[in-house]
């Protein structure tokens, strides 16, 4: 095998990030000699439920305790208390990837989680496999838990990311600023026909909800937020609320936009997403790293609400520091921005090229010719 690409679903970005890097390899017809999977699969049964469960369940309903954690354990001296016991458990709950990875003993690895490059990092520390690590950070700062010296390659998602890294004693050749990996937005369909299909007005002010890819957030608040517009600006605007696998909250939505003043459209999971970030104006959302430079790609200025502390909090400082988001802390101030940049038609505009101007498009090819460049 050449190539192994690996996450672990804890939070969809991971796999999102993935998947992207092995459709461009796909577009390459290169996906013979590359296997996407996801590394919990290979690990004990109880490691595999508790935990992506713990994650979305602390995120959900103790984000405080999330921050506590996040932050505690980014600090070097308590991680360097913490590193062998994490190492330990790390052993210990992953022994079928361990054997997997030796047997295969793949030549380049890209990881996009850093459960999965700790793993590999340690195996390559001991010289039980001789895989070239490419570990693909996939949010605009890093943490401690991706620090490694047995990683070949850390791909970065901006040079800020990078300034990250580099002050985490990773040397600068070890880092390539290529993005956060997403599908390319294709921009090859009719705009026109997509916005009459969704029963959207060609000349309507769309705003993008998105509840990120589980679907949480305070989507119901902001959506009543909106419905409060002044009348001459709400019945210029029209809503697209995405609730992506989120069942329950979707079947609430359809329920509760039925009977609202303002014009909105609900849809469940969304596989071409981008389709819908390209007729939008706005979008509200969390500032997931995917999402995020997604929303990049696509120039889309964003409005972010609720993001989990730690990593989605500095994805959304970078953007507020660059122009390219506004943070909100309450559901009831969308009203005011969304009212503000119909207004100001040159903020959004501004907010819009700097968005592009951080954006990384092909940052899925880039890390397939990088992988590439190790085959040789």
């Amino acid at each position: 095998m050449k190539t192994l690409i690996v996450y672990a679903k804890a939070g969809a970005g991971h796999r999102r990030a993935a998947e992207a890097v092995f459709a461009a390899f796909k577009r390459r017809g290169q996906e013979k000699d590359v296997m996407l999977f996801d590394c919990l699969d290979y690990t004990s049964p109880g490691f595999k439920r508790f935990y992506p469960h713990v994650y979305m369940f602390l995120v959900r309903f103790f984000s405080f305790i999330w921050a506590a954690i996040y932050y505690l354990l980014d600090n070097r001296l308590v991680y360097s208390l913490i590193r062998p016991l994490r190492r330990l458990t790390n052993y210990l709950t992953s022994k079928r990837f361990v054997q997997f990875l030796k047997k295969e003993n793949p030549k380049v690895v890209i990881s996009t989680q850093f459960f999965a490059s700790e793993v590999v990092a340690a195996l390559k520390r001991k010289k039980e496999i001789n895989s070239t690590l490419i570990s693909v950070v996939t949010d605009f700062g890093a943490h401690t838990f991706w620090e490694s010296q047995d990683v070949d390659i850390f791909v970065a998602g901006s040079e800020d990311t990078k300034k990250d890294l580099l002050l985490r004693n990773i040397p600068e050749k070890k880092i390539k600023v290529l993005g956060i990996p997403i599908e390319p937005p294709s921009r090859e369909f009719d705009q026109r026909q997509l916005r009459k299909e969704a029963g959207l007005r060609q000349d309507s002010f769309i705003v993008l909800i998105v509840g990120g890819g589980f679907g949480v957030g305070p989507i119901k608040e902001l959506v009543f937020s909106l419905e409060k517009l002044d009348d001459k600006i709400r019945n210029k605007v029209q809503l697209i609320v995405v609730c992506s696998r989120n069942k329950t909250l979707y079947a609430e939505m359809k329920n509760i936009c039925s009977d609202l003043k303002i014009d909105a459209k609900v849809f469940g999971f969304v596989p071409d997403l981008y389709k819908m970030m390209l007729i939008s104006k706005v979008i509200i959302s969390k500032s997931g790293g995917l999402t995020t430079s997604e929303a990049l790609a696509c120039g889309l200025p964003m409005i972010i609400i609720a993001p989990i502390p730690g990593q989605e909090s500095k994805n959304c400082d970078l953007l507020v520091k660059k122009c390219a988001g506004i943070r909100i802390n309450r559901a009831s101030q969308a009203k005011e921005v969304i009212e503000e940049l119909i207004k100001m038609p040159e903020k959004l505009e501004r907010m819009r090229s700097q968005a592009l101007s951080l954006a990384r498009p092909n940052s899925a090819d880039d890390v397939v010719v990088l992988a590439n460049s190790y085959y040789s």
